[in-house]
């Protein structure tokens, strides 16, 4: 008596496989785009009316074209802070951020900087904004994003 195994099921099903993941892996591949928010510099309403937050709102700098061509300026979501201005691609400003940062950071509970930022704007410009909020003391920083209206309204 012979006992051999018959490899023809074990290939069949290997074969399938192999297929279904050339089918599979370019529709995995391709990059997911995070929409970032879109917004206009104005005070929104605390969620919490007795939580204070630090948001810092990040522009772009565009052409004639209206191309982005890098960050604008670093503004403050504040009533009372809208003269505020900062930079992050000079050294200075950056420095004058980050020690805005802290003393503002310093007195709230909870040190998270919420950062809205242009939708066109590359991430890396909005990773040194990051980079500088931690160093400016912040505990946590995250990205608010808003719905696109213009979806929300046409799709029902």
């Amino acid at each position: 008596m012979k006992s051999d195994i018959n490899v023809t099921p074990l290939v069949d099903i290997v074969l399938v496989l192999l297929i279904i993941f050339i089918v599979i892996t370019p529709a995995v591949n391709n990059a997911v785009k995070l929409p970032l928010a879109k917004h206009a510099p104005k005070v929104e309403q605390q969620q919490d009316a007795g939580q204070k937050y630090l948001t810092l709102m990040l522009t772009s700098k565009r052409n004639d074209k209206y191309e982005v061509i890098g960050p604008g300026a670093v503004l403050i979501d504040d009533k009372d802070a809208k003269d505020e201005r900062f930079f992050i691609n000079d050294e200075a400003q950056r420095q004058k951020l980050e020690d805005y940062i802290n003393r503002n950071v310093s007195m709230l509970n909870d040190k998270r900087v919420f950062v809205k930022a242009d939708a066109d704007l590359p991430f890396k410009y909005i990773n040194e904004l990051f980079q500088s909020c931690r160093k400016g003391g912040a505990d946590e920083a995250s990205i608010v994003t808003s719905e696109d209206k213009d979806k929300k309204e046409g799709g029902n």
